[in-house]
């Protein structure tokens, strides 16, 4: 394959270029997969605001037991 076919457009996934970059964090695994889980926990905890808001709604406001709110 030329250097000019690797550079069409249009070809959206290469398995040796994507290779190729991950060997560069190879010697960074652990950061890598920590900061992902890291990520995930802060997505998580992100979801936490609206969820507790919609238990407080839902089972509190709405059923007219303020006692639930506390």
């Amino acid at each position: 394959m030329s250097e000019l076919d690797e550079d069409l457009p249009g070809r959206s996934y290469d398995g040796r270029l994507m290779r190729r970059l991950l060997s560069y964090l190879r010697p960074y695994r652990e950061r890598v997969a920590l900061a992902v889980l890291v990520a995930l926990g802060e997505s998580l905890v992100q979801l936490a605001g609206p969820y507790l808001t919609k238990e407080a709604i839902d089972n509190g406001i709405r059923h007219r037991d303020l006692a639930h709110l506390d």
